[in-house]
């Protein structure tokens, strides 16, 4: 090695060895940065994204004139304003779990919650005004939030659930056809009353919507081609209202995959539309046939598949409905109570005859036995007896008990699944419960008397309790010992027993769940409890127009998607099925999980 070499060697170790000792030591490797919230917020949007593609599937529905499982304009913007608040929630959790964060699912956490808050916005503002290219976004936007949490979930460990709620929520399948037409905005109006005002005088509008904000605007159309949107728009002019044309697009939606039952269980699964001003409504007890009647006197027959295949009519308005257990027939009626067979609607047997309209009826299953209970002539004393009949399912008159006298305000009437007759009547200052099986007993059997004048009365489906409303109070007691009656509220507006034994409890103001051991199980609030039936989920109708569903567990509420007011409620003998009459102009169908 030549000296100059050897001094140009020992230059470059010097110098690494000054840098060595002058430059900071490199940072170890340390854990990742990246957010560990990814399992968790992929499941919560997955979450999100499903709702949606269930309601779009309903939406599209209704837009294309389907009749099951839709979901109406202004009850998807509802939901779309309780989503918009999960979305709000999801949002904030992803800006705290991402906060200082860097990694790969960092960066696919957060244009998942921009797309998520896109979403919201683009649903919300179809709420507001029914705009289809708004509804169109919101599909556009579904969709890139699935492939979203695809990615997203490519990252993580393996997850069943979120992997099924992928597939289910990307089998729902919606899409939308856009096309070129004309449509007229006519407006604004002062408020949302003065644009529906407007749309009553314009006669029979192309698609009317009204925007629910302002300014309030009335949209029509869209037009096969620009001159009709001219023309109607010109009439408008000359009524005085300001109508612009515009070309826009106009959008078809279509729907496809399987049925999503579970996610939509709060909206209707099937609507029926009645015949003229509809009442009272009833249900088959596998919940496919429907009836239902209305002050005309018409009662409408509607097949499982929603065809009219009977309309009998009697002299006077509907109070009471109901089917045979088999449904091959079903009584109708109010001063006169009929029956008739199914589908053909022909009369069978012979009728029921009461001095008042009939206040209830049921169909006792075991024994097999219509039985109707009404007042007196005035429901008054000195106004003459109330009376409770019976028929077979045919019509034909069973016999001894019936008919049975009862003092003229009537009688509440109830059965077991045994086929046993419960009748509820008040005198001499007390409330009386007998009980009589129909085509055994030639005679009622005395099961308690309460103090008070009686309101109501419920039997359990096993005959092992029974309640009963009395202007005193509300009183649970054991069929087999009513030495166990006691007061479990004070009086309240109605009663019923749910397929376990426990007994709801409606009042004005709260729904109260008592167990078969008699213990209060939950109580939950109400705005104006008006009717209670006991289906699979306790139903309540608060107020005219929220039908409430409550978990028999904890009393936890959701709100069926009635969307109207409504002035009838019932459901089939298994409870699966609810039906309610809204807006007197259709029947809508629950199914319940």
């Amino acid at each position: 090695m030549s000296g100059a070499f050897r001094r140009a060697v020992g230059v470059v170790i010097a110098l690494a060895l000054v840098s060595a000792c002058t430059e900071p030591a490199q940072p170890k490797p340390t854990s990742s940065r990246d957010s560990e919230a990814g399992p968790k917020l992929s499941r919560d949007a997955a979450a999100i994204l499903l709702q949606y593609s269930a309601y779009d599937y309903g939406l599209a529905g209704a837009l294309s004139g389907a009749k099951t499982r839709t979901v109406a304009p202004a009850r998807y913007g509802l939901v779309a304003i309780d989503a918009a608040k999960q979305i709000s929630t999801f949002s904030s959790a992803v800006l705290s779990a991402t906060l200082d964060r860097t990694g790969p699912i960092r960066d696919k956490l957060v244009p998942l919650a921009d797309g998520l808050t896109d979403l919201g916005k683009d649903s919300q503002s179809y709420g507001d005004g029914g705009d289809p290219a708004a509804f169109a976004r919101v599909l556009t936007d579904v969709t890139a939030g699935w492939q979203r949490v695809r990615d997203l979930a490519a990252l993580l460990p393996k997850d069943d659930a979120i992997q099924a709620t992928l597939g289910r929520g990307s089998s729902f399948v919606v899409t939308a056809k856009a096309e070129p037409r004309a449509t007229i905005t006519a407006g604004p109006f002062g408020s949302v009353a003065e644009a529906q005002q407007a749309v009553r005088a314009m006669g029979s509008p192309l698609n009317a919507t009204v925007t629910q904000q302002a300014p309030f605007v009335v949209r029509l159309g869209p037009y096969p081609d620009r001159p009709s949107a001219d023309g109607f728009a010109a009439t408008l002019g000359t009524q005085g209202l300001t109508a612009i044309v515009t070309d826009d697009q106009s959008y078809s939606f279509m729907r496809s995959g399987p049925v999503p039952d579970a996610e939509l269980w709060r909206e209707p699964s099937r609507v029926q539309d009645t015949h003229g001003a509809s009442r009272k409504v009833a249900v088959s007890d596998d919940g496919g046939w429907l009836v239902t009647g209305g002050d005309d006197g018409y009662a409408a027959l509607f097949a499982p598949d929603g065809t009219l295949r009977a309309l009998p009519r009697s002299f006077a308005g509907m109070s009471v409905l109901s089917f045979s257990d088999d449904a091959r027939f079903f009584a109708v009626g109010g001063q006169v109570v009929t029956f008739l067979a199914v589908p053909s609607g022909q009369l069978v047997g012979s009728g029921m005859r009461f001095t008042g309209a009939a206040t209830q009826i049921l169909f006792a299953p075991t024994t097999r036995a219509f039985v109707a209970a009404s007042t007196g002539s005035t429901g008054l004393p000195g106004g003459g007896p109330g009376l409770i009949g019976g028929r077979a399912p045919d019509g034909n008159p069973i016999g001894d008990p019936f008919p049975i006298l009862t003092p003229a305000a009537g009688a509440q009437i109830a059965a077991s699944d045994a086929g046993d007759v419960y009748v509820g009547t008040t005198s001499g200052g007390g409330y009386d419960v007998e009980v009589f099986r129909p085509g055994r007993d030639a005679d009622t059997r005395p099961v308690a008397r309460l103090s008070g004048s009686g309101k109501a009365l419920a039997i359990d489906r096993a005959a092992r309790f029974g309640a009963a409303i009395t202007d005193r109070g509300t009183f649970r007691f054991a069929i087999a010992d009513p030495k166990t009656l006691a007061q479990v509220a004070p009086p309240a507006r109605d009663i019923a027993f749910a397929a376990d034994g426990t007994l709801y409890v409606l009042d004005r103001s709260s729904l109260l769940a008592i167990g078969a051991d008699g213990a209060v199980k939950w109580k939950a609030p109400l705005i104006d409890g008006r009717r209670l039936i006991a289906a699979r989920r306790p139903i309540v109708l608060d107020g005219t127009d929220r039908l409430l569903a409550f978990a028999p567990g904890d009393g936890a509420v959701d709100e069926l998607g009635a969307g109207g007011a409504i002035s009838d409620v019932a459901m089939s003998h298994d409870g699966k099925t609810v039906a309610a009459i809204v807006d007197q102009r259709r029947a809508v169908l629950f199914t319940l999980p």
